[in-house]
């Protein structure tokens, strides 16, 4: 009988699964970003990526995380107790990410991709302004052997009719 092995999938966001980056804080030395499920179905996060658009910093999930609903995930960097960020708490996964710092004291967007590299939603601070114009543009994750890039979404996004 041949042996069986398991196989890593990875997917795009799933009907139903609703993913949102909810909050992005930097106190200094003890940074997060909080992600969470506000869908109905759970989402597996193999393949995804949490990005620092102006750091150009990324973190990867991994492959055995399942973000089930109503669940929050935390991703810690910054000068922490690296055993505290490991740590599980109900519907609360804390994930350490790195003790160096990764988000920009003067403001930074976090950006969650999908497996497929595309932005599935985004979060600003202190506000959308700080970025630039470019910045509001949907960005796309490109992934190699050398690392991650963010490049601008080509893709014409559709125009919202206005009623009158």
């Amino acid at each position: 009988m041949p042996e069986r092995t398991s196989q890593v999938i990875r997917m795009g966001q799933l009907k139903g699964a609703k993913i949102k980056v909810k909050e992005v804080k930097n106190d200094g030395l003890h940074e997060y970003v909080t992600i969470i499920n506000r869908g109905t179905v759970t989402q597996p996060m193999s393949g995804w990526v949490l990005a620092s658009l102006r750091g150009q910093a990324f973190y990867p999930f991994t492959d055995d995380l399942m973000l089930e609903p109503g669940m929050v995930i935390k991703v810690q960097s910054g000068q922490l107790e690296p055993k505290a960020a490991q740590e599980e708490q109900g519907a609360l996964k804390k994930l350490l990410w790195t003790i160096g710092q990764v988000w920009n004291n003067n403001g930074d967007t976090a950006i969650l991709f999908d497996a497929n590299g595309l932005e599935i939603d985004r979060l600003s601070y202190p506000n959308e302004r700080v970025m630039g114009s470019s910045a509001s543009r949907r960005k796309i994750l490109i992934g190699g052997d050398g690392g991650f890039e963010i490049v601008n979404d080509s893709t014409p996004r559709s125009k919202k009719v206005t009623r009158k």
